[in-house]
């Protein structure tokens, strides 16, 4: 499969470690600060689903999308600009030199100082108190030995089509709550999660959902 770092350098870097051997540069930096976010996010997703699959879901849409015109980048992209904002006071400085001390008094590098910086404002997201007052507890990451491979291109093989899905919903028309109501599902929430997030009744759910289908129905026709 495809490293998404190898796609969006155009072919430039076959994985990350190619692209952290070169000094943070103006030409990089965003890179850099992308790859960053996603392993960030793919750590925390074994730890918590909600935010952290929300935000990685958004990011890697992001990141195929964001060239488009009068597109919107999601909140996953968020962490993405904290990692190049911290990378961008190191031009041309390599990622691996050393940063500074932690609190232990271990040296630690500036790719290191990056995660821990966008693992602390992924923390805040996560403990911000939800519509029940529900406040996720922080998670302490301190050894990135155990981090997943590089990212790969996960459209490559996946069936999920973020343009299919965007001319549907163009062609349904759907109002600024159907569309809510859609993406929680699609998010995996079930009926009580989505009237919770939503702060709407099951009626409410069930009539707009009736609608959504009514419309699909007569656009596409019925599934044999």
């Amino acid at each position: 499969m495809e490293m998404l770092v190898t796609k969006f350098s155009n072919g430039k870097y076959r994985n990350e470690g190619e692209l952290f051997d070169e000094p943070i540069s103006a030409d990089n930096v965003k890179l850099m600060g992308e790859m960053i976010a996603l392993q960030a996010l793919r750590t925390v997703k074994k730890f918590d689903m909600k935010i952290a699959d929300r935000l990685y879901i958004g990011l890697i849409k992001d990141l195929h999308h964001m060239r488009e015109i009068d597109y919107i980048v999601s909140d996953g992209y968020d962490v993405a600009q904290t990692a190049i904002c911290f990378l961008y006071q190191f031009i041309g400085r390599k990622a691996s030199e050393i940063y500074g001390k932690d609190r232990k008094g271990k040296e630690i590098s500036i790719k290191l100082a990056c995660y821990r910086e966008v693992d602390h404002f992924i923390n805040l997201l996560r403990n911000r108190p939800d519509r029940r007052g529900t406040v996720v507890e922080s998670i302490d990451f301190t050894d990135y030995k155990a981090l997943p491979m590089d990212p790969v291109n996960c459209f490559e093989h996946e069936q999920t089509d973020y343009s299919k899905y965007d001319e549907l919903v163009g062609a349904l028309q759907l109002s600024a709550l159907e569309l809510a109501i859609l993406n929680c599902y699609m998010n995996g929430m079930k009926q009580g999660e989505v009237c919770a997030e939503l702060g709407i009744g099951r009626g409410t759910i069930n009539h707009r959902k009736a609608s959504i289908r009514q419309r699909y129905y007569s656009i596409y026709g019925y599934a044999d």
